[in-house]
């Protein structure tokens, strides 16, 4: 990625690189890989100690879960079903869960679910993910091993599975990642098992600790349109704060086509009126400002964050009525947080500047300080936006709000593409709100790289994007 991108469709495919693999077949070369590296899973895995399919069996679903139809593959999956053993587990653990299909993955991670009371079976997932998880890089497919084992109605199981979560969650290196991949990956099965054990992880001390965590979970369940998961969300909404509350907030308002806003009560008595049952329909999506009207805001962007960084572009080009518009913006944001709130602020140029070295509480003392910070701040050369960037994510936040007229220069990055990259892959493990501000960024669309840089910088890591001319 070294030069900027210029259509719509060289966007989406920075999408794709970013957020994950595509959930197509497997390629040719890939298919060869795994071939190659099956014999050491296998020597990994646990040996199973019970009776399950035949290897005779196992070759012949195991071809079929290989097809490229899936009337072919998803069916022989299924039929492991009947051998509710270690053996019958460790199979679609190894070759179900871990398959480059979609539609094989999600088979796999269901049948487990259905043999998962079987004591054998249960036995099998949490000794083969308790063995991974003092790894210091877990394969890919313990993590739906434990979500499935915590999913069982059986509470000796439960249990076990969930002394096992928070035994994995406390690892120092691995812990938030490999909770992140669970969660996300409840998202992707999207049914009520999945909101059940997304319910349980909510209650879990790594769910208070950790905001990235706590956004995850509450992301996966709006992913999954089932009134299991808008009870689990109203629930979680009764003590959330900061971003993750307007996260609920803005789905809840969407689904119901309600304005109730931060009140939990209110979502409460709503949803017992619903008996259950989903609104019919659902309207379209709606910014958070239209969800939360009444918030205090910067350039029209709702602030629900309970600890933020400012982030303004102080270059020469800024000089004039437009550094004068964002000061004054920027100073009744301040002066607006509410005071259970921390922030920070960072002004660059081809410099990057703190504010504080740390996130302050909104005293008033402290806005005023801030305020007059701001207001004091001269102009520099160059803009080095990853830079400051960069340096936002080094304090314990939630947002960053982005200020910005050009196009970075004088940074370590300055590729637009490359930035945006680099932050998103960077904000995998942190899950912040990365909102930006364009001012008189010229023409909206992908013929544009500069207006192309910040709404995409926005959209892909929970963020809105602010076009302001002038």
């Amino acid at each position: 990625m070294k030069r900027l991108i210029n259509t719509a469709a060289e966007c989406a495919l920075l999408s794709i690189l970013i957020l994950g693999h595509a959930s197509a077949a497997p390629s040719e070369s890939e298919a060869t890989r795994s071939a190659a590296s099956e014999s050491e899973q296998q020597a990994a895995m646990p040996p199973a100690t019970a009776e399950g399919p035949s290897r005779e069996v196992q070759r012949s679903l195991l071809q079929k879960m290989k097809s490229r139809k899936p009337t072919i593959r998803v069916p022989a999956t299924r039929t492991l079903a009947k051998y509710p053993t270690a053996e019958g587990a460790r199979f679609l653990a190894q070759h179900g869960l871990g398959s480059g299909y979609v539609d094989v993955r999600h088979a796999s991670y269901e049948t487990l679910v259905g043999m998962n009371q079987v004591g054998p079976v249960a036995d099998y997932l949490l000794d083969t993910a308790a063995k991974e998880i003092k790894r210091s890089t877990p394969r890919e497919t313990t993590a739906a091993m434990l979500a499935i084992a915590i999913a069982s109605a059986d509470q000796t199981i439960e249990r076990r599975a969930l002394e096992l979560f928070d035994e994995a969650a406390a690892r120092a290196k691995m812990g938030v990642p490999f909770v992140l991949s669970l969660v996300d990956e409840l998202g992707a099965q999207g049914d009520k098992t999945s909101v059940a054990v997304l319910a349980k992880i909510s209650k879990r001390v790594i769910f208070t600790n950790c905001f990235a965590v706590r956004r995850a979970v509450v992301q996966s369940l709006r992913r999954i349109s089932l009134p299991q998961s808008i009870e689990t969300l109203i629930a979680i909404l009764t003590t959330a704060t900061g971003e993750v509350r307007g996260d609920i907030v803005r789905h809840l308002t969407t689904v119901s086509g309600q304005q109730f806003g931060l009140n939990p009560g209110a979502w409460v008595k709503w949803w017992q009126t619903q008996q259950g049952k989903l609104p019919r329909g659902g309207g379209q999506s709606i910014s958070l400002a239209d969800a939360l009207p009444s918030t205090a805001t910067y350039y029209g962007l709702p602030i629900c964050a309970s600890r933020m960084v400012f982030v303004l572009d102080t270059s020469a080009s800024m000089s004039g009525l437009r550094i004068l518009a964002a000061k004054r913006e920027l100073s009744t944001a301040i002066a607006n947080l509410p005071s259970d709130a921390a922030f920070n602020i960072l002004a660059f140029d081809i410099l990057v500047a703190p504010w504080s070295s740390e996130l302050m509480p909104a005293t008033p003392e402290n806005k005023a300080a801030a305020i007059q910070w701001v207001l004091l701040r001269g102009l520099g050369p160059q803009t080095a936006s990853y830079n400051a960037l960069e340096a936002a994510f080094a304090f314990d936040t939630e947002a960053i709000y982005f200020l910005t007229d050009g196009q970075p220069a004088g940074g370590t990055i300055n590729d637009p593409v490359q930035i945006v990259a680099v932050l998103t892959q960077l904000n995998q493990t942190r899950r912040l709100t990365i909102n930006s501000i364009g001012i008189a960024v010229g023409p909206p669309g992908p013929i544009n790289p500069f207006d192309l840089f910040l709404s995409s910088l926005a959209a892909l890591n929970y963020g809105e994007y602010r076009r302001v001319d002038q």
